[in-house]
């Protein structure tokens, strides 16, 4: 049985697959917040190889000096949080060449890496032995993201729930995207208050500096208000499998 709230998940062995360094942080860094030292955290960065940053971070720096820095972004975030870190250095769709339409637009299953990749995640899950794996949904389309989606739907006998991609989430009208994770086979799970760490989810997310800009920042804001409710202004929503 899935975890129903929070407090469910408190004091379990939790693996988080990030697709890069930065989406754990931008999706469910106010999950991770209240979790942190509250649960046994391991936070998994499978693209580890990317030459891609913003244009005032990179000033064309070698992918090899960007992938450094964003695992130093990635390390950082995890020590403030007190989480275990681990980093798959697959290349990402910026370094197999593909540009920003076509990496919204590729299907996982004519990616080249998939196979690969798919198996190096369902073996490093095996080795961590997790009660509990937060993944991807894959909103937006990113084939990098849809790749680790497909990675977690693989995963049986263990806990597997699916976080809202941010800022990708963002851009979709809150209508369609629920349709979309309904057609994908997902139900809500829970919803998580947020707002009382807000604010330091906001300094987590400029901590990824070579990524975050102040739009990710407001795309990020925007998604937790409207998905708030009564009680709660901003939110954080994890989904599940119906079967």
């Amino acid at each position: 049985m899935s975890p129903s709230s929070l407090e469910s998940m408190m004091g379990r062995r939790i693996l988080l697959l990030s697709p890069h360094a930065d989406d754990v942080a931008y999706s469910i860094g106010g999950i991770v917040a209240r979790l942190s030292m509250r649960a046994d955290l391991r936070l998994m960065t499978i693209f580890g190889y990317s030459g891609w940053a913003l244009p005032q971070a990179s000033c064309e720096k070698s992918a090899d000096a960007i992938s450094a820095e964003r695992e130093r972004e990635d390390r950082a975030y995890c020590a403030r949080r007190w989480i275990d870190y681990d980093l798959l250095s697959c290349p990402d769709s910026f370094m197999m060449g593909y540009d920003k339409a076509t990496e919204l637009s590729l299907a996982a299953t004519d990616d080249p890496r998939t196979e690969d990749v798919v198996n190096l995640i369902r073996n490093a899950v095996a080795c961590r032995v997790p009660q509990v794996v937060l993944a991807p949904c894959g909103l937006g389309g990113h084939v990098d993201h849809q790749i680790v989606r497909i990675a977690a739907d693989a995963l049986h006998h263990i806990e597997v729930l699916y976080y809202e991609d941010v800022p990708y989430s963002s851009s979709l009208p809150l209508p369609e995207l629920e349709r979309q994770l309904a057609v994908q086979g997902l139900t809500p799970a829970m919803t998580a208050d947020i707002e009382v760490v807000l604010e330091s989810k906001c300094e987590d997310m400029w901590g990824y500096r070579s990524q975050t800009s102040a739009s990710t920042i407001s795309e990020m804001l925007l998604h937790a208000g409207r998905v708030g409710t009564g009680t709660a202004r901003y939110a954080e929503r994890l989904w599940r499998r119906l079967n």
